[in-house]
C-alpha cells in the first residue's frame, strides 16, 4: 500500500514542509520571490537562471523531498514526477514571445526559450535529486490537482517502480487568458512510496477506489490542498 511519506509546498501564505510546524496555507495572493538560499542549503548555480514556473516547481519539489529526508542523494534513484497544471509555462510562453516580436526576433530569448515547456521542471527537479523515474505532466481546468495523485497510484500499481512525487504547480491566470481566472498560484508536492523507511513516521496510506476516488487513511479527499491539510495535521496528532 502506497504511503505519503513527504510534503512540500509554496503559496502566497506560506512556504514549508509538513514535518517543520510551517502552518499550510494556500489561497489567493502574490507568490512570494523564490531565493536559492530559503530552499537550498548547498549552491545551485542553475537555479538564478530558471525561469519563475521552474522555481516554483523545483523548490516545492525540494520541500516535499526534504520533509522525507530523501533531498541528498549519492546514487540516482528511481522516483518519478507527476504535476496537474492549468497554465503550466504560459508566463513564460508570453515572456518569450515579447523577446520575439522587436527587430523580427534579432533579440529573441535562449534563456527563456529553453523553458518554454511546462515540463522542463521536471527535468531540472531530476538532475538535481538524482531521480530517474518516469516524469509528466497532466493539464486540465481547476486545481484540485487529483489527477497526479490519481496518476501516480495507477502508475505505481501498473509499474515497476516504489516512488513517486505527485503535485499542482500554476502561477496564476496570465493577463488575458482566463482559462480559470480562480486558480490558486502555488505549487505543493507530496512523495508517495510503497514502502518507506519506517524510521520516518509516513503522514498516512492512500487508496484508489474502482470508481477512482482516492482516500487517505480511509477517508475520501476532494483535492489535493486538503491532502496536505489532512498529513500535516495527522503527523501533529
Amino acid at each position: 500500500m502506497p504511503f505519503v511519506t513527504g510534503v512540500g509546498w509554496i503559496s502566497a501564505q506560506s512556504m514549508g514542509r509538513g514535518r517543520k510546524n510551517a502552518r499550510f496555507e494556500m489561497v489567493s495572493g502574490e507568490l512570494p520571490s523564490i531565493s536559492r538560499k530559503a530552499v537550498f542549503e548547498t549552491p545551485y548555480p542553475r537555479f538564478s537562471r530558471m525561469d519563475e514556473f521552474s522555481r516554483l516547481g523545483v523548490s516545492a519539489v525540494g520541500l516535499a523531498l526534504q520533509d522525507a529526508g530523501l533531498d541528498e542523494w549519492r546514487s540516482k534513484r528511481e522516483v518519478g514526477i507527476v504535476v496537474n497544471t492549468v497554465y503550466g509555462c504560459l508566463h513564460t510562453d508570453l515572456d518569450y514571445f515579447e523577446t520575439v516580436q522587436p527587430e523580427n526576433g534579432t533579440f529573441a530569448s535562449p534563456a527563456l526559450f529553453s523553458y518554454t515547456l511546462p515540463n522542463c521542471f521536471l527535468g531540472e527537479a531530476a538532475s538535481r535529486f538524482g531521480l530517474t523515474g518516469p516524469g509528466y505532466v497532466m493539464t486540465g481546468q481547476g486545481n484540485s490537482g487529483l489527477s497526479s495523485i490519481r496518476a501516480v497510484l495507477e502508475d505505481m500499481d501498473c509499474e515497476n517502480f516504489e516512488s513517486a512525487l505527485a503535485g499542482i504547480c500554476d502561477l496564476g491566470c496570465p493577463p488575458d487568458f482566463p482559462i480559470d481566472a480562480n486558480i490558486i498560484p502555488g505549487a505543493a508536492f507530496v512523495l508517495v512510496e510503497k514502502n518507506p523507511d519506517m524510521g520516518l513516521r509516513p503522514y498516512g496510506s492512500l487508496h484508489l477506489s474502482q470508481t477512482q476516488e482516492i482516500f487517505f487513511n480511509n477517508e475520501k479527499i476532494p483535492g489535493f490542498r486538503e491532502l496536505i491539510q489532512a498529513s500535516v495535521k495527522r503527523i501533529r496528532e
